[in-house]
């Protein structure tokens, strides 16, 4: 069997709804491997909120953190990186603009960790490993370019914020489902440009990529494989619309069933 390039969503798709692997999701996958396919994981998360699970599923291959804007493999120092930060002025100037209250405010370049108040809900997404989360007034220190930038506001306020974040283009804004939470990010890096970075790495044509996803921020991901699968339920328009379903959901180890369906059987 020609050997294959698989790209992984985390957070809907091959994580449960505990943000955790199950025990046959991590033995599948690792099975996989095993058989010199290459599992690339691919998350809207920090690199060091990733690792966990990397190890976990004993991978050595790049992964794909911040939706698109940096990617690097831990264990290869050869392995060229991708990192796009958004510039420290244009996120300033964003702040600057924003005239009604936000309820909350986050970010992080690659140094420390900032929230405007302490959100349990942030703080699962975006853990800390031995980094300090500041608290308190964005200015004092917001001092670097960051690679994430997060807002809460109330859905009154949503079409406004779109239009502030947009005015500094490639710069978007795009909501977490129907959370109160968005987020910042690059039209011009994505996921999808993120996989196509890695499978030239490793010389992989599209027809021996699969993929998998659950939001729109996968869409273009999985547009770029050749096979490619949204988890059951989807809570994405895009993908339901667009790319086919598996029969499970992320509960139920959907993606694992699929990897031994196609690769193990």
């Amino acid at each position: 069997m020609t050997k294959k390039l698989i790209f992984i969503d985390l957070d809907g798709t091959l994580l449960n709804d505990s943000f955790e692997l199950s025990p046959y999701t991590v033995k599948v996958l690792k099975e996989v491997s095993k058989k010199g396919h290459k599992v690339i994981l691919a998350s809207g998360r920090p690199p060091r909120a990733m690792l966990p699970y990397y190890k976990q599923l004993g991978l050595d291959t790049p992964f794909i953190a911040y939706n698109g804007t940096y990617v690097t493999d831990p264990n290869d120092k050869s392995f060229p990186p991708l990192k796009e930060a958004f510039p420290l002025n244009d996120v300033k100037a964003i702040l600057s603009e924003i005239d009604f209250p936000l309820l909350n405010l986050a970010f992080e370049d690659d140094e420390k960790i900032f929230m405007h108040n302490l959100d349990p809900f942030l703080i699962g997404y975006f853990p800390k490993m031995g980094e300090r989360i500041e608290t308190g007034k964005a200015e004092d220190y917001l001092t670097k370019d960051v690679f994430a930038l997060i807002f809460e506001a109330e859905k009154e306020y949503d079409e406004k914020l779109k239009e502030i974040v947009e005015k500094h283009a490639p710069m978007g804004c795009r909501h977490w489902g129907n959370s109160k939470h968005c987020e910042a990010y690059y039209a011009h890096y994505d996921k999808g440009n993120a996989a196509e970075y890695i499978a030239k790495h490793y010389g992989v044509e599209p027809k021996d990529i699969i993929a998998f996803g659950d939001s729109d921020s996968d869409y273009k991901m999985l547009a770029f494989a050749g096979l490619k699968y949204h988890v059951f339920p989807c809570k994405s328009h895009l993908l339901s619309e667009k790319v086919p379903s598996l029969e499970k959901g992320n509960n139920d180890d959907a993606v694992a069933h699929k990897l031994e369906e196609l690769l193990l059987n």
